[in-house]
């Protein structure tokens, strides 16, 4: 085992002691909460199903029956129903209702595009393939419009199918606009989907946390302080925010926020192993308390304003000044000064934790920073520690295109998902154009409806829809024998059907809600235009011909999904982290070259969107797989150290220790390049264990410094980057090695 090792927590799940009782105790509440989840689940469906029913079927009534303007009515009540039951919008109320409206711009130029490319079939199809790719890609720029795309290929697939009718453009926007307001009202006022608190509030939450462990000096374990730090550490888990409150799009403030967490985690690790990692008969050192007061400050100043939430001019809010101007002269004086008196096993345990202590304090500051960058002031990137902030130079378009162009690549799964999409939509459109399918926009809808990322999953779908719509289309058939052309029929049988269809579907499954879509197209068509029991059939064929052509992509385009693509893209952040250890010991050793942080961010955010599509796949549980998160795990401290470590103050002396390091870098990287070519090729990976690191290095440096050396200062820097630098090469060799035991 490193002599370092356990002294830098991991991300991954702690699991709390307790025995047997503790264990039934765990499991209850696992239980309770697994319920309360399953209610809040139920009460959601059935409340957006309330919704959209009344959107719908007001929309319809006052066009079709008030106004008397059929086009006007289906694109009102198609509008409601694409962007309330096939978008999955996430969010509050509020936020639900927000997106919709903003989505009208884009909807008004699908709609428009789609009426004047219905003109010939190959402009259909072409506009299908531009849209589709670009609707589906445009997910990457965050999960509410991720989950609005869905219902926004309907605005186009509706209206590019025959007749060619530019003079009908009027009422189909009409109608749009009409179902989108009234869409947005009942989002908002109609048993509305609760708040949640704001990402703001739970980082505050986390950073007020952070100074209340902070503010322990010595004495038994701060207990309710560690709980608190747990909780509210968990509650800035992306698993754990509702997908809608996520820091997720390529804004500064978001990229602020997302950054501000990364800092207030790890805080709030490094101030957890600090209190816990060594016993409480060690003391805590002058210095040491020095840098948690100054810790504390900075946290505390950063929760106030992000309560507060007002826009900070330059100079404002959180102060980390403070905090800043400690770093140096503990590294410099105190801590030798300290290190002098102590025995070697306690120089073992001062300079723990006071690595520890100076990376807290590391993270307070960029917490500090952060916090202001979110609230307005971009004078951050002048600041001592404004390396790590290098985004904030960048203009908005800059942002937006480089979160655009980061998944534009084939090794990317959203880029696959939004060409199989594309490819589909098309084939769809040219497939229902060439065969002059009656209701041809049903194809379109299925293939939508259908493909899945994998072709063992579309099947899967296809069977459960081809028996759905069987059984949906034999009731229809019999609905439409039975009433015939009886529209009062028809006006009252229809927000029943839809309440039970929207019901129905989320919660038993894709059969109940194929067949329960085809009884609520079948009576609503019934009262646009004549229409008999031959509609059914109709539907079923056109369903079994967009379920068909899903499938044909499904196995064409990428036919596994992200079984195999998880690994090439964890094997490519693996090669970011063995670059990364090279820049970095760079960097440090002979302060030159230039920091690459792009690589292994993007090498990161492809490696977690693969891991999160796999593991919404269908897939066989009996092939052993890696440790994954303990590979996401390392490119984040991989790319901590990258921003931080080439930031603090000294160098790395005497030459020997430089290459010492080097050398152990180098070790390091060559693990992660093994590791990353086993990935790509199956090939043979060295069962052994990663070679830790030697301390005794760092302990012939740290305190060999006499009391009136001319360079003392420098020599102290010195030892103190070489510290900071070990924890760091031993964390990624201990992420290295729980990857190694799980393969």
């Amino acid at each position: 085992m490193s002599p370092l090792q356990g002294t830098t927590p991991r991300s991954g799940p702690r699991q709390p002691a307790g025995g047997p009782a503790g264990a039934v105790l765990r499991r209850a509440r696992y239980l309770v909460e697994h319920a309360r989840h399953g209610l809040r689940g139920h009460r959601s469906v059935v409340g957006n199903a309330i919704r959209v029913t009344v959107a719908s079927c007001v929309a319809f009534y006052l066009c079709r029956y008030a106004l008397g303007l059929t086009v006007m009515s289906v694109y009102a009540t198609f509008t409601v129903v694409s962007l309330g039951v096939l978008a999955r919008i996430p969010g509050s109320g509020r936020q639900r209702a927000t997106t919709v409206l903003t989505a009208i711009p884009a909807g008004l130029v699908l709609i428009t595009l789609g009426t004047l490319l219905a003109v010939q079939t190959w402009a259909a199809v072409l506009g299908m393939l531009v849209i589709g790719f670009v609707v589906a890609y445009a997910g990457t720029t965050g999960p509410r419009i991720a989950g609005a795309a869905p219902g926004m290929q309907l605005l186009y697939i509706l209206p590019c199918f025959p007749p060619y009718a530019p003079e009908a453009l009027g009422q189909r926007i009409s109608g749009f606009l009409l179902g989108a307001v009234l869409l947005a009202l009942a989002q908002r006022f109609l048993v509305p989907e609760p708040d949640t608190p704001s990402f703001r509030r739970l980082l505050a939450d986390a950073a007020d946390a952070a100074a209340r462990l902070a503010d322990h000096h010595g004495g038994p374990l701060p207990g309710e302080a560690l709980a608190r730090a747990q909780e509210t550490g968990d509650a800035l888990r992306p698993s754990r925010v509702p997908p809608a409150d996520l820091p997720a799009s390529p804004t500064l403030a978001h990229k602020a926020m997302a950054h501000a967490t990364e800092a207030v985690r790890t805080l709030l690790a490094r101030l957890e192993a600090l209190h816990t990692s060594v016993g409480p008969q060690y003391t805590y050192h002058p210095e040491t308390v020095v840098l948690l007061e100054g810790i504390s400050d900075a946290a505390r100043e950063a929760a106030k304003a992000l309560r507060r939430g007002k826009r900070l001019r330059p100079g404002e809010g959180p102060s980390s000044a403070v905090l800043q101007s400690e770093l140096a002269p503990v590294r410099a004086h105190r801590a030798v000064d300290t290190l002098e008196q102590l025995s070697t096993d306690d120089r073992l345990v001062y300079l723990r934790r006071r690595s520890q202590v100076v990376q807290a304090a590391d993270c307070a500051v960029v917490l500090a920073l952060a916090t202001r960058l979110m609230l307005g002031d971009r004078s951050v990137e002048r600041s001592p520690a404004g390396q790590a902030f290098t985004y904030a130079r960048a203009r908005a378009h800059q942002l937006w295109w480089q979160r655009l162009t980061t998944h534009l690549t084939p090794r990317s799964v959203i880029f696959q998902n939004a060409c199989r999409f594309a490819l589909g939509l098309a084939a769809a459109r040219a497939v229902a154009g060439l065969l002059d399918l009656q209701h041809g926009f049903w194809v379109l809808l299925a293939t939508l409806t259908l493909t899945r990322t994998t072709s063992l999953e579309t099947w899967s779908a296809v069977r459960q829809a081809l028996l759905g719509t069987l059984v949906g289309a034999v009731l229809a058939g019999g609905l439409l024998v039975l009433v015939h052309d009886r529209d009062t029929v028809y006006a009252v049988v229809l927000p029943v059907v839809m309440l039970v269809a929207f019901i129905a579907g989320p919660l038993r499954g894709l059969a109940w809600a194929q067949g329960g879509f085809t009884l609520v197209v079948a009576t609503l068509f019934a009262q646009v235009s004549p229409v008999t029991w031959q509609l059914a059939p109709v539907r079923l064929v056109d369903v079994l011909v967009g379920s068909l052509i899903g499938l044909a992509c499904g196995l064409v385009a990428w036919p596994r999904g992200a079984g195999r693509e998880v690994r090439r893209s964890m094997a490519g952040l693996c090669s970011a982290i063995a670059d990364a250890i090279g820049y970095t010991t760079t960097r440090v050793v002979d302060r030159s070259g230039g920091a690459d942080c792009v690589a292994i961010n993007r090498a990161l955010v492809l490696a977690q969107e693969s891991l999160a599509q796999y593991h919404c796949e269908l897939r066989d549980e009996s092939v052993g797989q890696p440790d994954w998160p303990s590979v996401l795990v390392a490119g984040a401290e991989a790319r901590r150290g990258e921003r931080l470590l080439p930031g603090r103050p000294g160098r790395i002396a005497p030459q020997e220790v430089g290459a010492w390091l080097r050398r152990a870098a180098d070790r390091t990287a060559a693990d992660y390049r093994s590791l990353a070519r086993h990935l790509r090729t199956d090939s043979e990976v060295p069962r052994k264990d990663a070679r830790s690191l030697d301390i005794r290095a760092l302990l012939a440096v740290a305190p060999a410094v006499p009391r009136h050396c001319p360079d003392r200062e420098a020599r102290a820097l010195s030892a103190a980057l070489l510290l900071d630098s070990v924890i760091w090469l031993d964390a990624l060799t201990a992420d290295l090695n729980r990857i190694h035991k799980e393969m």
